[in-house]
């Protein structure tokens, strides 16, 4: 019967996760019930900047807690599940935000010169111009830290440390992108390869820089750079305050159509562009320790 729940590293990877998405669950559930009775969030579109605010720093203290419980019954530390604590902002995540950023422009740029892309002119003027930028700005970053730290921190070291580091990219990147085409609207099966296709390379930034640091920087470019920058739709919506006016034009394999650039064929020649160049940037293997 022991062997069921206990190997000799302690309590199986399987149990733990149980607990830990039993633990999340239960705090979302609570949040759900609690939040609205005493804030009255009023409904806001889906790529509203303050609505984004509000649901991803939810989420991000749950994972935050639910993580922490566990650290506590492992007596580890957050370092161990990839989380970055000391150096959450330092040079991993700041090169983080120069290929996040750097990869949806060269996505845009490449569908502009296809003739699928063009800006018209501003959306935005005066001061609104910084108000939704900084909305933006603290909008991706929370986006960046409750997402990867929900997908890619806790679920994935104890996955892996039960089946391996590469199956568990998988298997979770697979689930990441079913995620996407499941619960949005007007998904196709570009977005679903797509999304998991961009998890598993910030799974292999994980691998080789041994921390979520550069993938929380990168998630949060990249998303800031295709809904305010380059105002890119996501799931038949543009972002409110997004920076341009532009006209997306073509076929929906070269533009992505309602579901935005991720979602163009080009997309998959940028992620494998990423792969090749990340890995020949880091060569040697830093999680798990």
């Amino acid at each position: 019967m022991r062997r069921i729940f206990f190997n000799s590293r302690g309590l199986r990877a399987g149990w733990r996760l149980l607990i830990f998405v039993g633990i999340f669950v239960g705090l979302q559930f609570l949040a759900n019930w609690i939040i609205p009775g005493l804030f009255h969030p009023k409904d806001r579109p889906f790529l509203d900047p303050v609505g984004n605010i509000f649901d991803e720093l939810q989420s991000l203290i749950q994972v935050l807690i639910a993580t922490w419980i566990m650290a506590r019954i492992e007596r580890r530390h957050f370092l161990d599940y990839g989380i970055p604590v000391r150096n959450a902002f330092g040079r991993d995540f700041r090169m983080g935000l120069v290929w996040g950023a750097a990869s949806t422009s060269l996505l845009v740029g490449l569908i502009a010169i296809f003739g699928g892309y063009r800006i018209l002119g501003l959306a935005l003027h005066g001061g609104a111009i910084w108000y939704f930028f900084g909305l933006w700005i603290i909008a991706n970053l929370l986006i960046g830290f409750s997402e990867e730290l929900q997908f890619r921190g806790y679920l994935l070291a104890t996955l892996a440390d039960g089946i391996g580091f590469w199956p568990a990219s998988i298997l979770l990147s697979i689930g990441f992108g079913a995620l996407h085409y499941f619960l949005k609207p007007h998904e196709r099966w570009e977005d679903f390869v797509s999304t998991g296709l961009l998890a598993l390379f910030v799974c292999f930034t994980l691998r080789r820089t041994g921390s979520l640091a550069f993938a929380i920087g990168f998630h949060a470019a990249f998303d800031f750079a295709n809904l305010f920058v380059w105002s890119g739709q996501n799931a038949g919506e543009y972002a409110v305050g997004h920076l341009f006016e532009t006209r997306w034009q073509g076929s929906q394999w070269l533009t992505g159509g309602l579901l935005g650039p991720e979602a163009s064929w080009i997309v998959f020649a940028v992620i494998a562009l990423m792969f090749w160049i990340f890995d020949r940037c880091y060569q040697h293997k830093k999680f798990p320790c």
